[in-house]
């Protein structure tokens, strides 16, 4: 078989998953136009999705409303987020999948008019994002985030911590902290968007601080075997520029402190190598290592990889013990029955990577590039 040791069997958390093939998290903008909660659309699209015993990352839901940073994402911190993403895990579930919920606070990837009061989005400082935001008026450029005060980063703490135990609520396996694309927890990360001098702030020890100090709250919410966490070394993306000269230094310092957390997983994301596909606005690393290889030195608990991987590259991974997991975004756009695809050896759809498709501008339309994929029959 030629994915063989892809589509073992592999424990997360309490989860004893029947293949290592996971679909990534994904922002489609696809939720509700006026609560943004998942509903019935939504619920389909997931369903397609859905393996026995396989694992879906959701979309990206924001914690609390003032961690909003797009129009139509979704949201776990209202009834009716709630009851939507019920409808979701409810439809995975019966098909004998499990579901993670990324919690993703945009921190400067944001604008007021996005968030309550018309307050500013908040980031460790006070450093603007060039480009850009889709707001209700059109483009907008991002504005000059405010700098969360150190009294307010306990509040910011519990936020993540209420938000996992609502995500369980709603009937979520467990969450994932979205510790890249340029929001919140990669801001506190990055020297670029991090120039604090207090306890948070500095060396790679206290950059890395707000982050551990999230994952140890979530952890008290709802239990480390319910807890992920993704990294991002390596993929230009929201104003920030990776790596920083010290992007492997992190890795070393957070591997070890992650794993002795004792997590569901950690997914380390990142174009390593040479990427399946290539995006105009994502950039290959320059990293003189293998960078997945390099963090599996670090952290010897169970590791997800993800980052436009070829089933053939990531097959390669697991073989070599440099990854548990791989997560798919792109192919499972066009594949839904992707993991069943791969058993079989079929050919894969293609047009998973016509980025004209993956964001929905006209509520009218949303079945397009979503669920109107053709589910390709195994043999």
């Amino acid at each position: 078989m030629a994915f063989e040791k892809l589509l073992t069997h592999v424990h997360c958390g309490k989860q004893l998953l029947k293949h290592r093939v996971v679909m990534s998290a994904m922002t489609r903008l696809r939720n509700d136009p006026l609560t943004e909660a998942p509903r019935e659309i939504n619920r389909i699209y997931y369903e397609q999705r859905a393996s026995e015993g396989g694992l879906i990352i959701s979309e990206g839901a924001a914690p609390a409303a003032e961690g909003r940073g797009y129009i139509r994402a979704p949201g776990v911190h209202t009834e009716a987020h709630i009851e939507g993403w019920k409808l979701v895990t409810d439809a995975v579930h019966a098909k004998g999948g499990f579901i993670f919920c990324q919690l993703m606070h945009a921190g400067r990837v944001s604008h007021s008019s996005l968030l309550p009061d018309g307050m500013l989005p908040v980031a460790p400082s006070a450093v603007k994002m060039e480009g850009l935001v889709h707001t209700a008026n059109g483009k907008e450029p991002y504005e000059t985030p405010r700098a969360l005060e150190a009294e307010e980063i306990p509040l910011v703490k519990e936020m993540f911590a209420k938000a996992a135990k609502e995500a369980v609520r709603a009937g979520f396996d467990g969450i994932e902290l979205h510790g890249g694309n340029g929001y919140l927890l990669q801001e506190f990360l990055a020297k670029k968007t991090n120039c604090r001098t207090d306890e948070y702030g500095g060396n790679v020890e206290n950059r890395a601080r707000f982050v551990l100090e999230v994952v140890d709250a979530c952890v008290e919410a709802i239990g480390a075997d319910r807890v992920g966490i993704k990294l991002q070394q390596g993929v230009t993306f929201s104003d920030l520029i990776e790596p920083e000269d010290d992007s492997l230094e992190q890795l070393a310092y957070l591997g070890p402190e992650l794993e002795k957390r004792n997590l569901a997983y950690v997914c380390l994301s990142s174009l390593n190598g040479d990427p399946y596909y290539k995006f105009a606005r994502l950039e290959k690393p320059n990293f003189n290592v293998d960078v997945f290889q390099y963090f599996r030195k670090y952290y010897k608990g169970i590791l997800m990889i993800n980052g436009a991987l070829s089933p053939e590259k990531a097959n390669q991974y697991v073989e070599e013990g440099t990854a548990d997991l791989v997560a798919f975004g792109v192919l499972f756009l066009a594949n839904a029955n992707l993991p069943e695809l791969l058993a079989t050896g079929q050919e894969l759809n293609q047009g998973g990577w016509n980025t004209q498709v993956w964001y929905s501008k006209n509520p009218e339309n949303d079945e397009k590039g979503y669920i109107d994929w053709p589910l390709v029959k195994a043999a």
